[in-house]
């Protein structure tokens, strides 16, 4: 019997879903060319470690046609592989598949688009639809006039912004292209091999077998972090076996700095005193700690959506994707989905508001200080500038260090009213406990200032009277 097909292209994986229920996948987004032929997906990431320089895993991201260049094969592009993965899949679908809809990241522009459709038709796949997969994860259901999606594949992480109102619709796409999960894994390897070197005294980077050995036992390892708190890692070593003792904070001190920067993205994104639906993929799910960054930022809600959710919205919303023969089009909007009473989200996992960590509650007491580090500024009624240049001759806290996305005179704080006053005088934004400050906000005693990506923290404190 002829069915419909949904094809999740993320760079971090393919993932297909069709009527019956089968999911073919996840295939994770990598190439590895080792004798004379390429392998993909998880057969590619199984040797991964054992030839580094042999690994291609920005294809999908990248989806261009320029030459990978040596050791790759002569002419061999990004295209190509994207070519031979799509088709180990297509191979295993295409048998009684009359339609395919996918689901492509909105990271793409037109040109990388383009070559993914053509990629497609070469392959014989009957096309009909394609559609934002940020959107089409969405389409379940969920509380709220806006949501926010996270994602995380290998080479980028996004947040993408959706208005719910008659209809879905797919407003922007924040992307950061210096990381992904590709780095986020190279810095849990380089944790955990230290964990090993400073209780074991052994290196499981000290060659290629034993790497690939801790890449392998990795996810299982974090997964049991995070779901017991502790974990026992061990790894065949000379002579036996070397274990160690870990903690789930240790898992997210490794990766705090790439979580902190995608919770602060979302910050940006929320608006100050709207409450939001945060989607957190099952990509971005893996990083330790940001589900729990995410939750405490004031007014959100987080939901974590299965690793299938966009290949299923666009499987569900297959009629409004399908398009006009001759007319393939890149779909930003769907219907607004009526879920089932007493169901949000499909197979989504709300947290429950008991998970998410509170913010501090008011103290109602007037901040005497400001403290950032040890260093310690009185607040009056003249503002105190917070900047990385603050203007000559103002009261001012010089802010140096981890300075990306402070402005020259950032913030101020004065004493008015008898309340304290936050001003943002920036671009790019200041925080308070995880939330933007809509122009001035008043502040209290215990209230956490953010400035800058991942930033600086400052906080505000009452000095004992007497």
């Amino acid at each position: 019997m002829a069915h419909a097909l949904a094809l999740d292209v993320s760079d971090a994986s393919l993932l297909g879903l069709d009527e019956g229920g089968r999911v073919l996948g996840p295939s994770p987004g990598c190439a590895l060319f080792e004798s004379g032929q390429f392998l993909f997906g998880e057969e590619a990431r199984r040797r991964s470690r054992l030839s580094p320089r042999l690994v291609a895993s920005d294809c999908w991201a990248r989806l261009d046609a320029e030459p990978l260049g040596p050791p790759f094969p002569e002419g061999l592009s990004r295209a190509d592989l994207v070519h031979g993965h799509l088709e180990g899949l297509w191979k295993k679908a295409r048998r009684g598949t009359a339609e395919v809809v996918l689901a492509a990241p909105g990271i793409h522009g037109e040109a990388a688009l383009g070559r993914l459709l053509g990629i497609a038709e070469a392959l014989g796949m009957p096309v009909v639809g394609m559609v934002d997969a940020a959107l089409a994860a969405a389409a379940s259901g969920f509380p709220g006039e806006r949501l926010l999606h996270v994602d995380v594949g290998l080479r980028h992480a996004a947040v993408t912004e959706i208005r719910q109102g008659r209809e879905l619709v797919r407003e922007r796409v924040a992307r950061m292209d210096r990381w992904g999960l590709d780095e986020v894994e190279d810095a849990e390897m380089r944790g955990a091999a230290a964990a090993f070197v400073r209780q074991s005294r052994f290196d499981p980077l000290h060659d290629a077998a034993s790497e690939q050995g801790l890449f392998d036992r990795l996810p299982a390892w974090l997964a049991a972090l995070a779901r017991d708190g502790r974990a026992t890692l061990s790894l065949p070593a000379a002579g036996g076996e070397a274990a160690v003792e870990l903690r789930r904070e240790d898992a997210e001190e490794w990766t705090a700095a790439y979580a902190s920067e995608l919770a602060q993205q979302v910050s940006v994104l929320k608006r100050a005193g709207e409450p939001t639906t945060v989607l957190v993929s099952a990509h971005a799910a893996r990083l330790p700690g940001l589900v729990e960054r995410i939750a405490a930022i004031r007014g959100v809600e987080v939901a974590l959506l299965p690793l299938q959710a966009a290949a299923a919205g666009a499987l569900r919303e297959r009629a409004a994707v399908r398009s006009p023969a001759g007319a393939l089009r890149f779909v930003t909007r769907l219907p607004r989905p009526e879920a089932p009473e007493g169901t949000v989200g499909g197979e989504a996992v709300l947290l429950p508001p008991r998970l998410a960590a509170t913010p501090p509650a008011s103290s109602g007491r007037r901040p005497t200080h400001v403290l950032l580090g040890c260093e310690a500024r009185a607040i009056t009624p003249e503002p105190l500038v917070l900047g990385t240049a603050p203007p000559e001759g103002a009261r001012a806290l010089r802010l140096t260090g981890e300075t990306a996305g402070v402005s020259r005179a950032h913030c101020r704080l004065f004493e008015s009213g008898g309340a304290v006053v936050l001003e943002d005088l920036s671009t790019w934004g200041t925080f308070v406990n995880g939330e933007r400050v809509p122009g001035r906000a008043v502040v209290e005693a215990g209230d956490r200032i953010r400035v800058g990506s991942p930033g600086l923290e400052l906080l505000l404190v009452a000095a004992a009277e007497g």
